[in-house]
């Protein structure tokens, strides 16, 4: 049974030598603590014999005090906690306005069945016991994601339902979160679950390290493998055991996929290609096993590409590189130099590849789309916290109205862009995200979200202040967005790119009649 502790009992262990303090209503005997604290042992006495709640999440993160178990004598008589752990937190759905989409907070949605939301919950729940210490830890060094929760998420079957709805779901031998949802009634919105989760830790070197690279590389093994391919490589993927990397970035071609140089040339024998080049800023590469490669086989301009699978081996060398967020995600400059590609791994038809560049874009760009939106709801929610508990000049942030503002900008922002997300995930259940209707509203999409994480990020850190620039602590999820969020803005298609995309595609659909 835990002992409890009257106020007035708590008040007489207050000097250095019998040091007891209250957070939360939990009681700390903090005696030899104190010399260790980081903050200094006088700051930390200064509290002794008190409660020292307010103070204490003013400085400190609500998952700190986890650490410090073994510090507990017991609890003050008759109080009521207000607080689960932190790890009981990061399960829960938020209870903090907006923190959550609106049909988690009590209002009705069109878009979200019981299904929807019983996966979430299944996700958050194992997501948060099984990935939280790995992907702090790799996120801060930059070490690979450990290759056994991959196979984890595998047995999961979260690597299959990263690829939206589709015969794919086949693969996931041991089903989807045990059960929880069927591959019959998997739609885009329990994608959309699927890309939210697994961003909430908000760790995105080590996100994109543990599945980005097959979630924008398989798709082109799907949608355009030939069957002997979808039997050899999908499975192992789906496993978790291999890693399928999209690689099309390169030094010399950016946005204008159509300048690229990596060359590919058919043998003496005319059985395979000889690929000569190098590929740049590819997520996952560094762990990848299979590299989806835009080649040219043709002569100059889009009309002379084409889509390789090629196999690592010797003669494919890749190398880390060191970006704004953690090298988890191991973003590698890659090179082939003579690599052998048997020629029937040549996706659809020679100098084709362009448009299978293009089309395999939709799923990726909405996919960017999902994970941004949620990080900025997750800055805004941390943002909002901290203006609710931070004093200065001895009222709340909150109270004052200029944080207000900054506040109001930050949750129309990211309510908006949610409306804008829902609307074009329907159209992908119903038109199928390859559509030539949905290419330009996905461009606008991706605009504005990118447009809207500028201005949370932004107002974050003024509100968060020195916290907000500061890696770690309070400000860690402030501080982690602020700093990545640029990162999507370029890929996937610049914002100037998908402004003129949308634009274009407009305009192709403009009513000659149409007049003034």
């Amino acid at each position: 049974m835990v002992a409890e502790f009257t106020l007035e009992e708590v008040q007489k262990h207050n000097t250095p030598e019998d040091a007891w303090v209250i957070v939360d209503g939990t009681i700390y005997d903090v005696t030899k603590f104190a010399k260790m604290h980081p903050g200094g042992r006088q700051t930390l006495l200064d509290y002794a014999g008190q409660d020292a709640t307010e103070d204490f999440f003013a400085l400190h993160r609500h998952e700190v005090l986890a650490k410090y178990t073994r510090l507990v004598k017991g609890h003050v008589v008759g109080f009521k906690h207000g607080l689960a752990s932190a790890t009981e937190e990061k399960k829960r759905f938020s209870a903090v306005p907006y923190a959550e989409p609106s049909h988690l907070q009590g209002m009705n949605s069109p878009y979200f069945k019981e299904s929807h939301i019983a996966l979430r919950k299944s996700l958050r729940e194992w997501w948060t016991e099984n990935m939280y210490e790995n992907a702090m830890a790799c996120e801060a060094d930059g070490s690979a994601p450990d290759a056994n929760l991959r196979l984890k998420a595998g047995e999961m079957g979260i690597h299959a339902m990263g690829q939206g709805p589709g015969e794919h779901l086949k693969y996931a031998k041991h089903g989807l979160m045990g059960g929880v949802v069927t591959a019959e009634e998997f739609d885009y919105f329990h994608e959309l679950v699927v890309q939210e989760e697994r961003v909430r830790l908000m760790c995105p070197g080590w996100e994109d390290g543990m599945d980005a690279a097959n979630t924008i590389g398989v798709p082109v093994v799907i949608k355009y493998g030939p069957a002997w391919m979808k039997d050899e490589v999908i499975p192992p993927v789906f496993r978790g055991e291999q890693i399928v990397c999209l690689a099309i970035s390169e030094a010399f071609a950016g946005s204008d996929v159509a300048a690229l140089r990596t060359t590919a040339h058919l043998d003496a024998s005319g059985q395979n290609y000889i690929v000569n080049g190098t590929k740049k800023w590819i997520t996952g590469g560094m762990y990848a096993d299979y590299f989806v490669t835009a080649v040219r086989t043709g002569g100059a301009g889009a009309g002379g590409i084409s889509m390789l699978m090629i196999k690592r081996d010797e003669t494919v060398q890749t190398k880390v590189i060191k970006s704004k967020y953690s090298s988890a995600a191991g973003t590698a400059f890659v090179t082939f130099e003579g690599t052998v590609v048997p020629k029937r791994n040549l996706f659809g038809n020679e100098n084709k590849g362009f448009q299978i560049i293009m089309s395999n874009f939709n799923h990726e760009r909405w996919m960017i789309c999902v994970s941004c939106i949620l990080r900025a709801r997750m800055c805004t929610e941390e943002t909002f916290k901290w203006s609710m508990q931070r004093k200065v000049f001895g009222k709340a942030l909150a109270e004052q109205p200029v944080i207000r503002e900054k506040l109001a900008q930050m949750f129309s922002g990211i309510e908006m862009c949610t409306a804008m997300l829902y609307e074009v995930t329907h159209q992908m259940n119903v038109l199928g995200p390859q559509s030539a209707e949905i290419g330009g509203r996905i461009a606008l999409l991706k605009y504005s979200t990118t447009r809207m994480c500028h201005l949370v990020a932004d107002n974050g850190v003024q509100i968060m202040g020195g916290r907000g620039v500061s890696q770690g602590g309070m400000g860690r999820v402030v501080e982690a967005f602020h700093r990545c969020y640029k990162i999507p803005s370029v890929y996937g298609g610049s914002e100037e790119i998908m402004a003129d995309l949308a634009v274009r595609q407009a305009i192709k659909a403009y009513p000659q009649q149409a007049r003034l």
